[in-house]
C-alpha cells in the first residue's frame, strides 16, 4: 500500500484548487459575457468548447507532474527529465498545430455570441502574440510553475527530514551522555563513602542514607531532558551534606541557594559534575575550601563554584564529567549559555549561566571561555 505524506496531499490540494478555479473562471467569463450581451440563456456550448481547449493543458500538466517531474526532483535524472519534457512539449505543440491552426471553424471555439474569432482589424499588427505562441508560452510556463512548486515542497520535506534526524540524534546523544554521568558520579561518591567505613562506620551509614536519596533522584529524574530547579537543588543539598560528613574538619564548605526556587528548569545533574570535581580536586590541605552558589536572575540560572586546588593534580576541566556537561549544554542551549572557567595554581573558578528554559533548536557555537 502506498503511503501518501501530508505534504504530498497539500501539494495535490493546491493543484486541484488551481485547476478547478481555472475551469470555473473560464465558465464564469462566458456566462458574464452572455448576460451582459442580453442573451436569453448561457451559451453552454461555448463553455464546453472552452473546457475542451483547456483539457490539453490539464493533460500536459498531469503527465509532467506525475511522471516526468519526479525524475528530476526525486531521482535526479536530469537528462531523462530533459528528454521527456522535450518530447512532451513537442507532442503538445504538434496537437495544437494539427487541430487548431488553419481554416477549420468547427475546431475553433466561437465567441459567446456565436461569432467566430478572427484577426483584428488592420491585420495582425494589433495582436501582441499569435495563438500558437501564446499556447507555447502557457505550456512552458505551466511546466516551469509545476516544477518550481515541486522543488519547493521537496526542499521543505528535506528540511523537515533533517530537523527530525537532528532531533532524534539530539535525544540519542543526551541519553548517551546521561548514561555516562550516572556511573561516573556514583563511582566518586562510593569512593567517598568507602573512605569513611573504617574511620567512622556510623557516619558511613548516614552517608549511605544520603546516597539513597541521591539515587532516587537519578533513577526518577535523570531520564528527562530537564527537571525543576528545586529538584536539582535538593539533590545538591544531599550531596553537600554527604561532603560535610566526609570532610568535617579539613575544609570550609560554603553553599547558598534560593530558599524558594521559581519555575526554572535545568538538565539533571547539570551542576553535579562541577561540584564533585570541586571536592575531588580541591580537598586535601588544611586551607581547602569550596564555595557554591545558585541564583535566579532575569530569566537566567546562575551557578558559581570556586574551590582551592591541590597543585598540578587539579585538572578538573579535563574529567569525563565536565566534558560530558559541556556537550549537554551545547545540545540543550546552543549559543544561549555561558560557561566561564578560570584556572590558576591555587584556585579553580566556574561560572555557568543558562536560560531558565532549554533552547534545543539552537545548535550554534556556545559562549565559552
Amino acid at each position: 500500500m502506498t503511503i501518501v505524506r501530508p505534504d504530498e496531499r497539500k501539494e495535490s490540494r493546491i493543484y486541484l484548487i488551481a485547476w478547478t478555479a481555472v475551469f470555473v473562471l473560464a465558465a464564469l467569463r462566458i456566462a458574464i459575457v452572455c448576460i451582459a450581451g442580453g442573451e436569453e440563456a448561457i451559451d453552454f456550448v461555448s463553455i464546453f468548447q472552452t473546457w475542451m481547449m483547456l483539457l490539453p493543458f490539464l493533460l500536459l500538466f498531469c503527465i509532467h507532474n506525475f511522471f516526468i517531474a519526479p525524475q528530476l526532483v526525486y531521482n535526479k535524472r536530469t537528462w531523462l527529465y530533459v528528454v521527456l519534457t522535450v518530447l512532451l512539449l513537442a507532442s503538445f505543440f504538434s496537437y495544437f498545430l494539427l487541430f487548431y491552426s488553419g481554416p477549420n471553424p468547427e475546431l475553433i471555439p466561437p465567441e459567446p455570441d456565436g461569432r467566430m474569432s478572427g484577426p483584428p482589424p488592420g491585420g495582425t499588427r494589433g495582436r501582441p502574440m499569435s495563438p500558437s505562441t501564446m499556447r507555447a508560452f502557457l505550456g512552458v510556463f505551466l511546466l516551469a510553475a509545476n516544477l518550481g512548486i515541486k522543488f519547493l515542497f521537496s526542499e521543505q520535506r528535506e528540511r523537515e527530514r533533517v530537523q527530525r534526524l537532528e532531533k532524534e540524534n539530539l535525544a540519542y546523544q543526551l541519553e548517551y551522555l546521561r548514561y555516562q554521568i550516572n556511573p561516573h558520579f556514583f563511582m566518586n561518591t562510593l569512593n567517598n563513602i568507602h573512605a569513611l567505613v573504617d574511620i567512622d562506620p556510623e557516619m558511613a551509614k548516614v552517608c549511605i542514607i544520603e546516597l539513597s536519596k541521591m539515587m532516587r533522584h537519578i533513577l526518577y529524574d535523570s531520564d528527562k531532558p530537564t527537571i525543576p530547579l528545586s529538584d536539582e537543588l535538593d539533590f545538591l543539598d544531599n550531596y553537600i551534606s554527604l561532603m560535610r560528613i566526609r570532610y568535617p574538619d579539613d575544609a570550609s564548605i560554603d553553599y547558598s541557594r534560593p530558599v524558594v526556587a521559581g519555575t526554572a528548569e535545568v538538565p539533571p545533574l547539570v551542576f553535579a559534575s562541577f561540584v564533585e570535581n570541586a571536592f575531588k580536586h580541591g580537598m586535601g590541605s588544611a586551607e581547602s575550601f569550596v564555595c557554591l552558589s545558585v541564583a535566579e536572575d532575569n530569566g537566567k540560572v546562575i551557578f558559581k563554584c570556586v574551590n582551592s586546588r591541590k597543585g598540578a593534580a587539579a585538572g578538573g576541566s579535563k574529567g569525563i564529567g565536565l566534558q560530558n556537561i559541556r556537550r549537554r549544554l551545547e545540545l540543550l542551549y546552543g549559543s544561549s549559555y555561558t560557561l566561564h572557567i578560570e584556572e590558576n595554581p591555587d584556585l579553580y573558578d566556574v561560572l555557568l549561566v543558562i536560560p531558565s528554559k532549554p533552547i534545543p533548536n539552537d545548535t550554534s557555537n556556545s559562549s565559552r571561555r
